[in-house]
C-alpha cells in the first residue's frame, strides 16, 4: 500500500425507519466478524456488539423504531431484561394476550388474594367448576320458562319472565351463564331506560334465572350467584295515587261484566292483579263471608282470608253459584285497565292502593288491614295513613250495584 494512501475503512450499514437512523459498523475481533450497533440515548453514545449481521440489523431496527416513537428509554433494558421480555412474549403468544394486559390482570387478581398464590386460587376455582355443566344464558332461559309453564304458573308471570330474560337479558349476553359477573349485570341494568321499581323487577327475574342455574348444576352449588350480589335500586317513595269514590262508581256503571267484576274485587277486597287472575269461585266462602287466598296464588306465598265486605257481597251476588276460574282469560286485567283509562285518570296499582287507604281510614287498625292485604303494618301505616278520611271511606264502601227495577218475585 502506498504510504500516501488512506487506510481502507468499510462504510457503516445504515438502518433507517422514518427519520430515525442507526448505524452498524463491521469489523473483526481475534479473527471473528464483529458488528457494532451505535446510537445515542440520554446524551451518551451507546454501543452493542453482535456476532451476526442479521442480529445487528434486527437490533438496529428496534432502536430506530424506539427513537421514532419517542420510547428510547425502553432500550436501557439489560440483556437479562430483554431475554425476560422475549420469553414473556413467547409464553403469551398461544393465548393471544398482550404483555401489558397479562400483567394488569395478574396484579388485579393478586390484590384480591390476601397473600395466597394466584395458581392456588385458580386450582381451587377449577375444582369447584369441575362438576359444573356449561350452558349459555339463552339455553338456561329457555329451560326456566319451560319449567315455569310445566309448574302451571300464571301466564302473566311467565310473560314477565320472558320479557325480562328472553327478550332482554339473553339477547345482551351471548355467553356461558358462568361468565356473567355482577359488574356486567349492573352495567346492563344501568343502561335500561326504566325506573327503579322496574329495574328491581328485572333484577329479581335475573336472580330467579341464576338460582335455577345453580340448582341444576350450571353454576357452582356451594356459593352465592353473581346475580344475588347485584344491588337493588333505591325507590324514593313516589306519590301513591288512589281513585275517588265517584270515579270508581262511574267506571262500575259503564263497565261490562268482566271489568265490573275485576274493579269490584280489586277495589273492595284489595287483591293484587296476579291474585285476581288466579282466583277460582271455589275460593269464595259466601256463608262465612271471606275469600281464601291460597299460598300458591299469593305473591307472598302465604295463606290469608280476605273479608267480603257488604257492598262487595252485593256485586258478587249474581255469581254465587258459579264454579271454575273467575276470569277465563289472563288478559282480563289488561282489558279492564284499558277501559278504565278511557274514562278516568288511572294511577299505577290504584285499586289496591285505594282499598288500602279507605279500609285503613274505616278501621283505624293498621295490623288488621295489613293482614287483609297480605302486607306489612309498617309499610301500610307509612304509605296509606291520611290519604283518605272516614267520610271518603264511607262513600267508597257504599258503592253498590244499581237495583234492578220491575222484577216480580214468583213463589216456587
Amino acid at each position: 500500500m502506498n504510504s500516501h494512501e488512506k487506510p481502507n475503512r468499510r462504510k457503516p450499514t445504515v438502518v433507517k425507519v422514518g427519520n430515525a437512523v442507526v448505524k452498524i459498523y463491521s469489523g473483526k475481533s481475534r479473527g471473528y466478524d464483529l458488528f457494532t450497533v451505535v446510537h445515542y440515548a440520554g446524551g451518551q453514545r451507546k454501543r452493542e456488539t453482535f456476532a451476526k449481521v442479521a442480529d445487528a440489523k434486527n437490533r438496529a431496527g428496534e432502536v430506530a423504531r424506539a427513537m421514532l416513537n419517542g420510547r428510547l428509554s425502553v432500550l436501557e433494558l439489560t440483556n437479562a431484561d430483554r431475554e425476560g421480555y422475549v420469553k414473556a412474549l413467547e409464553l403469551l403468544q398461544p393465548l393471544g394476550v398482550p404483555l401489558h394486559s397479562a400483567i394488569e390482570e395478574y396484579v388485579a387478581a393478586r390484590s384480591h388474594l390476601h397473600g395466597e398464590s394466584l395458581l392456588s386460587a385458580v386450582k381451587t376455582h377449577a375444582a369447584r367448576q369441575r362438576n359444573v355443566v356449561e350452558k349459555s344464558v339463552g339455553e338456561v332461559v329457555d329451560e326456566l320458562l319451560a319449567a315455569k309453564e310445566r309448574d302451571g304458573l300464571s301466564l302473566r308471570y311467565i310473560q314477565s319472565l320472558r320479557g325480562h330474560l328472553k327478550n332482554g337479558f339473553a339477547r345482551a349476553f351471548h355467553t356461558n351463564i358462568g361468565s356473567v359477573t355482577t359488574t356486567l349485570i349492573e352495567k346492563w341494568l344501568a343502561r335500561l331506560s326504566v325506573g327503579p321499581r322496574a329495574r328491581n323487577n328485572i333484577r329479581m327475574s335475573i336472580v330467579t334465572l341464576f338460582e335455577y342455574a345453580r340448582r341444576h348444576g350450571y353454576l357452582p352449588k356451594e356459593q352465592r350467584t353473581e346475580a344475588e350480589h347485584v344491588g337493588r335500586a333505591k325507590i324514593h317513595g313516589g306519590k301513591i295515587g288512589i281513585l275517588r269514590p265517584q270515579e270508581l262508581a262511574k267506571l262500575l256503571k259503564k263497565a261490562d261484566w268482566e271489568a265490573q267484576l275485576y274493579l269490584s274485587l280489586g277495589g273492595f277486597a284489595g287483591l293484587r292483579s296476579a291474585e285476581l287472575i288466579r282466583l277460582e269461585w271455589e275460593d269464595f266462602n259466601f256463608e262465612r263471608g271471606h275469600i281464601i287466598v291460597a299460598p300458591e296464588k299469593s305473591k307472598t306465598a302465604t295463606r290469608r282470608l280476605v273479608p267480603i265486605l257488604p257492598n262487595l257481597m252485593q256485586w258478587l251476588a249474581p255469581y254465587r253459584s258459579r264454579t271454575g276460574r273467575v276470569f277465563k282469560s289472563e288478559h282480563a286485567a289488561d282489558r279492564t285497565i284499558a277501559f278504565a283509562k278511557k274514562h278516568v285518570k288511572w294511577p299505577q296499582n290504584c285499586l289496591r292502593h285505594s282499598f288500602a287507604s279507605y279500609r285503613l281510614a274505616q278501621t283505624h287498625d293498621a295490623a288488621r288491614t295489613a293482614l287483609e292485604l297480605g302486607n306489612s303494618p309498617t309499610v301500610l301505616f307509612r304509605d296509606y295513613r291520611e290519604l283518605a278520611d272516614e267520610h271518603d271511606a264511607k262513600a267508597w264502601f257504599a258503592i253498590t250495584p244499581k237495583p234492578v227495577k220491575n222484577v216480580v218475585q214468583i213463589a216456587a
